[in-house]
């Protein structure tokens, strides 16, 4: 997979959507918050914390879309230099580009991770709530597909966006900065998974690459919080869903390691 562009990283950290801000640095206990690192976004109280259902303004996201794609895409023929503009890449990512694998193993206990739904905005700022939601608007987003993974033996789900931005300094602008947070995906309808629960923590990540922002957050299926043992299926589940993700964008560039 292609080196980040232009991003801070950031990742594997536990998160609590918590009323209290995080504890200070050096007073963590397993399965608490953290103290944010830079890139990372803050804890927030429960008015930040918008159903995965509806967004910030109270709009309802759009129901699950359909994948036709069953495995990955074509190789490109852009450069990696090509991926970090609009100008000359002008194609938005779509939900077969980057979703096209129903499931994924990835190591733990022989875990699979099965897609359940994906969404597609034209409108990107559902995707977030607060000052995320506005920094997306006002960097130009101008499509976001997101989906949902689980894996129902290990208790594990796995939000992932993908926010195809104007340009990569746009992109790592987003990545690099501390507002924020974004809407898990759920089924619009009978739905095995549930939201986070504030005082549940859970592995968050996000990056910039090329012209593409990347966010996900693994947690319990259950929405509670987890023992410091679940830790590492959350973490093996992250990075499972980011090379996915990440492969399929190198993808449409001809020269891409992938």
């Amino acid at each position: 997979m292609a080196l980040l562009a232009g991003s801070t990283a950031c990742g594997g950290d536990d998160r609590k959507k918590a009323a209290a801000p995080p504890p200070a640095s050096g007073s963590q206990t397993p399965g608490s918050a953290s103290a944010a690192a830079p890139g990372t976004p803050p804890a927030t109280g429960a008015a930040g914390a918008a159903s995965p259902t509806t967004s910030s303004t109270g709009k309802p996201l759009r129901p699950c879309a359909t994948v036709t794609a069953t495995d990955k895409p074509t190789r490109g023929t852009l450069t990696r230099e090509d991926l970090r503009s609009a100008g000359t890449d002008p194609k938005p990512v779509t939900v077969d580009e980057v979703f096209g694998l129903a499931q994924l193993p990835y190591k733990y206990q022989g875990g699979t991770l099965t897609r359940t739904c994906v969404k597609v905005l034209e409108d990107c700022t559902p995707m977030a709530s607060g000052e995320a939601a506005e920094l997306i608007k006002q960097l130009g987003c101008v499509r976001a597909v997101s989906a949902l993974y689980v894996d129902k033996a290990n208790n594990v789900q796995t939000t992932v966006g993908v926010l195809t931005m104007p340009t990569a300094i746009a992109a790592a602008t987003l990545a690099q900065s501390n507002a924020g947070y974004y809407n898990q995906v759920t089924p619009p309808t009978n739905r095995e998974t549930e939201v986070f629960a504030p005082e549940a923590a859970y592995t968050w990540i996000h990056e910039s690459l090329y012209r593409y922002f990347i966010y996900e957050m693994t947690g319990r299926m259950d929405g509670k919080d987890r023992d410091p043992g679940e830790v590492a299926k959350h973490t093996a589940a992250t990075n499972a869903v980011y090379h996915l993700v990440g492969d399929s964008l190198d993808r449409r560039a001809a020269g891409a390691p992938s």
